[in-house]
């Protein structure tokens, strides 16, 4: 194989594994918690692109090219996928594209009584973007149980008009952390 072909090839598999996992990442961390395996599985495939880059970057520089065009793009690439993801982009616009599906399903349910506790309800199970895997009615809202979840922990999504009240943790729902989302729309996670 022609050697200028070979490293165009290293190069562009590079980029495309890299953008891949980058893609795989950010989407991990667009759940209310964290998707964890799928975090795992972009890590490696990441992993690979690094590899691939590094060879690349070698068989660039063996054919006497010492600052290919192509070598800054991966680290670009690197830095903007962690801005993204310190600033938590990637929840905020799956959430933005979901939201008002959340909301019709919140107009659709039945008024609460401030006096009773956790009432499950019917609600679909895919709400949005978003796998819901059950929901309750709570005193001044709604809690939706997302299926990612937080690997061990619980996390979801929490209609509260009123803000959240430490009467919403109990035995089976510990540590509630509610953030803002704007709106009386909350993203929580809680351990068990």
């Amino acid at each position: 194989m022609n050697p200028v072909a070979a490293r165009r090839g290293v190069v562009w598999s590079a980029h495309g594994v890299g953008v891949g996992g980058a893609g795989c990442l950010l989407w991990a961390f667009s759940v209310p918690g964290f998707a964890v395996l799928i975090a795992m599985a972009a890590v490696a495939i990441l992993g690979v692109a690094v590899v691939l880059w590094t060879v690349g970057a070698q068989l660039s520089h063996s054919t006497g090219r010492t600052w290919p065009w192509w070598l800054p793009l991966g680290p670009a690439m690197a830095v903007v996928m962690l801005v993204l993801l310190v600033t938590g982009v990637p929840l905020r616009a799956r959430w933005a594209l979901s939201r008002d599906a959340f909301e019709a399903v919140v107009a659709e349910l039945p008024e609460r009584s401030p006096a009773t506790g956790f009432d499950p309800v019917r609600v679909p199970t895919t709400v949005g973007s978003y796998r819901i895997t059950r929901a309750y009615l709570v005193s001044g809202g709604v809690v939706f149980y997302e299926e990612n979840g937080a690997f061990f922990d619980d996390a979801g999504f929490a209609y509260l008009p009123d803000g959240p009240t430490p009467s919403l943790g109990n035995g089976s729902f510990e540590s509630p952390v509610f953030r803002p989302l704007g709106g009386g729309w909350y993203r929580w996670t809680a351990s068990w």
